[in-house]
């Protein structure tokens, strides 16, 4: 007992030396964790709205406590399962799609030839995300208006007849996919490209040496060597199944009753309750927001306890 003592003693004694050696990493990093507490954390007493009967002209700590009564009102309303429905067929569509083709254009990337081309493409394949949501809804316009967008165009010179693109509900889980691949596709190239630039040249030589051909060379030594990464990027993107893109949706569709069947998403529900007015329904949007980022946390959980298990690289 004494010894374990000692031995927790004295790694205590190592951090608060370690601190003391590298005083101005904390200090760099202070300025970020006040962020996080004031921006992240310091709101976080408003959850307890959830959970009460909300009068602005009562102190929120002092209002009446109704449990979990909006959480039950959220799960009886037919309509909110159909967002859930959204929300988790859209993720899962964003997943299944710019996931492995992030990881693909990574591998394209990495294998161009000419440091110059090879940058400028990169720079290229990441500048719409630089785009807004409302510049690239103004785009979408342009493409798809019923009378003069350049799709229908296409299609009547073709023998077509036009579409309606902003009155039919059920091809629009194709469209928010296909544009937020176009905008967000290369920026996720980076962190690939960095971690494939950190495999050491020596293992491609190696590979090269016994007769491995580029393709086989990819995964033999690329894949494997970013592994790591693709795990953790994989654990994350799980966590966000429940969330959705907000500035997507209400950027490109708006307020379209008619699109709501397939792009009436939590998100977009939450906002609306928080800002139509009627603080009745603040209590629910917040029930409801906090319903999300529960089942992200345990998403994220769950999907790091199997990493795990199969002896993946997990997150923590």
């Amino acid at each position: 007992m004494e010894d374990l003592r000692v031995s927790r003693r004295k790694k205590f004694k190592a951090k608060i030396r370690y601190m003391r050696h590298n005083w101005g990493m904390y200090v760099m990093m202070l300025p970020g964790m006040l962020s996080l507490l004031i921006f992240s954390f310091g709101p976080m007493f408003g959850l307890y709205m959830a959970f009460i009967d909300y009068t602005p002209s009562i102190p929120i700590f002092e209002s009446e406590n109704v449990g979990f009564l909006w959480f039950q009102v959220m799960f009886e309303d037919p309509l909110f399962w159909k967002m859930v429905r959204n929300t988790v067929v859209l993720s899962c569509l964003k997943i299944a799609v710019n996931f492995p083709l992030g990881i693909i254009l990574s591998l394209l990337i990495n294998e161009l030839v000419g440091k110059v081309f090879k940058r400028t493409f990169q720079m290229v394949s990441y500048l719409p995300n630089f785009i807004s949501w409302v510049i690239v809804s103004g785009m979408l316009l342009v493409f798809l208006d019923g009378d003069s967008g350049v799709l229908n165009k296409i299609i009547v010179a073709f023998g077509g007849n036009p579409v309606s693109w902003y009155a039919e509900p059920y091809k629009w889980w194709a469209i928010l996919v296909i544009t937020n691949l176009w905008k967000c596709l290369g920026w996720s190239t980076i962190m690939y490209v960095a971690a494939m630039l950190s495999i050491d040249s020596q293992l491609y030589e190696a590979a090269e040496i016994d007769g491995a051909s580029r393709l086989r060379q990819v995964f033999t030594v690329t894949l494997p060597g970013i592994r790591p990464l693709i795990s953790m990027t994989l654990i994350l993107t799980i966590g966000k199944i429940f969330s959705d893109d907000f500035e997507q949706i209400y950027a490109l569709v708006g307020q379209n009753a008619i699109l709501s069947e397939t792009t009436s998403v939590i998100s977009t529900k939450v906002f609306e309750y928080a800002n139509n007015g009627n603080y009745i329904y603040f209590p629910l949007s917040t029930a409801m927001g906090l319903a999300q980022s529960l089942i992200g946390f345990i998403l994220v959980v769950v999907s790091n306890t199997a990493a795990k298990k199969l002896n993946v690289e997990s997150v923590w």
